[in-house]
């Protein structure tokens, strides 16, 4: 039949890799554990406290304009240990993936499977 072959989707001959089926192959070889992602590209990874976009200058029509630049972070945080070395400045994914792996040891060594208190929704 059709199942598992995403038909009707975007993604037309492909199988579905997600949910309780991929879930299911994984559990055979190793323990599974489902990470919310709440916050995950919003915080730092050293401190935990907001972080925001980073800017650039950019000449346009003669005028200089601060642009925001999409895939890097910056912690202006003055305690943060990345801020003091001279090291705010991340790439957005590096961050979120480093925040995910801490949410995700966090819900499996806790006692009650919760997460740290930055990445409660």
């Amino acid at each position: 039949g059709a199942a598992g072959t995403s038909v009707g989707s975007r993604f037309k001959g492909h199988t579905k890799r997600g949910g309780r089926k991929i879930t299911n192959q994984h559990r055979q070889y190793c323990i599974v554990g489902h990470t919310n992602e709440h916050r995950t590209s919003r915080i730092c990874s050293a401190c935990y406290r907001p972080v925001s976009l980073m800017t650039a200058k950019r000449i346009k029509n003669g005028s200089i304009k601060n642009v925001r630049l999409h895939g890097a972070v910056q912690c202006r945080y003055k305690h943060c240990p990345r801020y003091k070395s001279g090291r705010q400045t991340q790439g957005r994914d590096a961050n979120s993936a480093i925040n995910i792996a801490t949410a995700g040891a966090s819900s499996l060594l806790s006692v009650n499977s919760t997460t740290l208190p930055p990445f409660r929704p």
